[in-house]
Parts: structure tokens; sequence; C-alpha cells
């Protein structure tokens, strides 16, 4: 490593291979957390607490890690999050008390905050405008990848040898990726953030106010996204337990409809940097929104089956798509911090979808829950099509793909207007 020229190969270890591990890691406490949460004896409430409670770290911690690597730059906080979600994940390990493990579940979110953050912040901060679809795209089919084997090693792991040794796994993989981030480390330093961290930052209170509009109109866009795509992941396994599935039957069908999803990443980032961002969200939007009007009308396995898969393809039209216009609206000297509100208003999303999916189900029927989130499809296609700019970049579009450019090139200041700049980012309408 250490070329000091972007291009697919160095994504490949900076990038690829440590989302792809820590994915699996990830996904491998889905299976058993509910289980080894039950056996410190508390109620069904206080698993779904403790199950959210790395969701909840990192709704908290985005805003302050987004100060964090515009301090500290994004090798440093890169290794630091993925060395504490190692250390906390060893901890829980061996915890026996609930308080316990809410409070290192929580702490878990931060590191993922850390990371997520960091990550992000290096693709907007080294990555050029014409390739950041393919790169996003693909760093989501990578996790998408990972979140499908890790919930299969974990089960296996818990089955075979027991719960706790999932969360051994998980560290040792944390473990693992930290061991090539190490190697790779001076790919990952020398962009923007890490030399202007020393320039001095504004305060987040400047961000919000200078680049207010533009998070406000694609927050829109990005709340509405996940919060279907929550809403989605537990209106499916619900509604086929409505109508009289057996889980294991759940369980193939949401495997297909995710087969699907994953699938889709590469003619996805193609497009978004062929013709434009709105090529892909927009229709995810529509066919996410159309699957969740039809999931009521299902009865029995194979229409349900065929409304999952129509999910499936809808959300995988989806991949990378808001961290894409995230790093596209990000402001050059100001990416981590904006980065972070970006993930705040999106992972707020995220935490409502379920909620919102259960409180309708309670006043009224599951039916009505997945036609109110199918509506948010609808309301993020519209604000897509009308609020948020078109961030690929006019000329970009028109000239294509240009060959990969080197690192220093990345980090000199550019007199074209930056890509977070909506009134000089493309059309603004469809």
């Amino acid at each position: 490593m250490g070329s000091g020229r972007f291009g697919r190969s160095s994504l490949l270890w900076t990038l690829y291979v440590p989302s792809f591990l820590l994915q699996i890691g990830v996904g491998m406490l889905i299976p058993v957390l509910p289980t080894f949460i039950e056996e410190m004896g508390v109620g069904v409430g206080l698993v779904g607490l403790g199950v959210s409670g790395v969701l909840i770290g990192t709704m908290i911690f985005d805003v302050p890690s987004g100060l964090l690597v515009g301090r500290f730059g994004h090798s440093r906080t890169m290794l630091a999050g993925t060395a504490l979600l190692a250390v906390f994940t060893l901890i829980t390990a061996f915890t026996t008390s609930f308080p316990a493990l809410m409070a290192l579940r929580l702490l878990a979110g931060t590191a993922m905050a850390l990371w997520s953050i960091s990550r992000m912040a290096y693709v907007s901060d080294t990555v050029p405008s014409r390739a950041r679809g393919k790169t996003l795209a693909t760093f989501g089919g990578v996790g998408r990848v990972g979140a499908f084997v890790g919930p299969i090693i974990g089960g296996l792991i818990g089955v075979q040898i027991g719960l706790q040794a999932v969360f051994l796994a998980q560290a040792i993989m944390s473990a693992a990726t930290l061991l090539i981030l190490i190697v790779v480390v001076r790919d990952i330093g020398g962009g923007r953030a890490d030399q202007l961290r020393q320039q001095g930052r504004a305060p987040i209170l400047s961000t919000l106010t200078e680049h207010g509009s533009s998070l406000a109109r694609g927050g829109t866009a990005m709340v509405s996204l996940q919060l279907v795509r929550r809403g989605r992941e537990l209106l499916l396994p619900l509604w086929g337990a409505h109508i009289g599935l057996e889980v294991d039957q759940i369980g193939y069908v949401i495997g297909a409809a995710a087969a699907v999803d994953m699938a889709m990443f590469a003619p996805v980032g193609y497009v978004m940097d062929r013709w434009g961002r709105k090529w892909m969200s927009i229709p995810s939007f529509l066919v996410l929104g159309l699957g969740m009007t039809l999931l009521p009308l299902s009865g029995e396995i194979w229409s349900f089956g065929a409304v999952a898969i129509l999910t499936g393809f809808g959300n995988g039209l989806g991949s990378g798509a808001m961290m894409t216009l995230g790093a596209d609206l990000a402001p050059r000297r100001r990416a981590s911090e904006f980065i972070g509100v970006w993930r705040l208003i999106g992972d707020v999303g995220g935490a409502s979808g379920p909620i919102v999916v259960g409180q309708i189900a309670n006043a009224v029927t599951l039916g009505w829950s997945s036609i109110f989130i199918a509506g948010f499809g609808y309301l993020g296609a519209s604000g897509v099509y009308f609020l948020v700019p078109e961030t690929l970049r006019r000329e970009e579009r028109r000239t294509g793909p240009e060959p990969p450019i080197s690192a220093g090139e990345a980090t000199r200041p550019e007199t074209s207007p930056t890509a977070g700049d909506p009134g000089d980012s493309g059309d603004s309408g469809g």
C-alpha cells in the first residue's frame, strides 16, 4: 500500500474489506442477542431496548463523532472506533446484568458512530465526485453481503458453541479489522480532514447555519428512506407471521429478498456516476412505496414472497444513494461535521421506523402500518425530485469517467463549484 494514487485497489483495503469484516461481526449478534438478554431474566420490553442500544448510542454520538473526525482526522478516528468496538464487545461477552449490558451496547454504538463518520468523511475527502456513486454503491453492497453472512455465522456459533462465543467472535473480527487498518493507515491519512484539522474548526452551530438548506432538503430524503427501510425490516417478518407462515418460511422469503438486494449495487453505482444520483434514488423510493402498499394484499407464501422480493429490489436500487448524496453535499472544509449531522438525521428516521409501525399497528392494524410506511416512500421520491439538487456535476456527466487521480490532487482546492453548493450542482428538478 501507500502508492499515493486514488483508485479501486486502494479502496479495497482501506474501505471495503474493513467494512465487510465489521458488518459480519455486527450481523453475528442479530440471531443471538435477544436470547442472550433474555437469559438475564428481563422482560420483552427490556430485550427490545437492549437490542436497540447500539442504534441509540450511534444516534447520540453522530454529531460528536463528526467533530472528532474534523479534529483528529480519518486515520486516528477509524482506528479508535474499531479498537473501542473490539473492547466493548469483548467485555459484553462476560456481562451478566442488564444495566451493564445496556451501558456497553450504548458505548459500542458510540464506537460505531466514530467508525461510520470517519469512513464517510474519508470518501468525501478523497474520492472524486465522478467515482462516488460506484464507490458508495459498492460499499453498500459489501455491507449487505456482510449483513447476509453474519447472522448465518452467528447462529451456527451460537448453536454449536454458545451465545458468549458469538460476542468473542465479533471481538476477534473487530481486532482483525484493526490490524488491517494499522497496516494501511498511511493510505487512510493525507485527506483534507487530516490536513485541515490544525487550521481550527468552526463550531457545529456554524455548520448548521451555513449549510442548513442542504441538510433540510437532503434530510427529507434521508429520513424518509431510513424510516421506510427500518419499517420494512420489521413489517416483513410480522406480516409473514400474521398470515400464518412458519419461521423458516419467513426466513427463506427474506433471504431471497436480501439476495436480490445484494445483486443491485454494481449497476446502481454505474448509473449514479453516469447519469446522476436521482436516476436511482427516486425509483428506489417508488418501488419501496409500492411494495409496502401491496404487502397487506398478500395472503400466502407466494404473494408474500413476490412482494418481499419487490421491496428487496427497491432497496437495492438505493444502494449507497444517501451516502453518496451526503458525501456530495458535504462542504469541502466541514465535511466531517456535516456528515455527523447528516448521519444523525438518518438515524432519527431509522429509529422512528419500528416505533411508527408498532404504534399504528396497536392503534389500527398491521396493514395500515404498511400503508403509512409506503406513504413515506412516495414522500421521499417527491422530496428528491422537487427539493434535492442533482449533485453529480454537469461537466462530469458530459465527459464521463477520468483516469485515477493522485492523493495529492485530491487534497488541492478546486476552482470549480463544490458538489455541496446546491446553486451550482446541477438541475434541482427531476
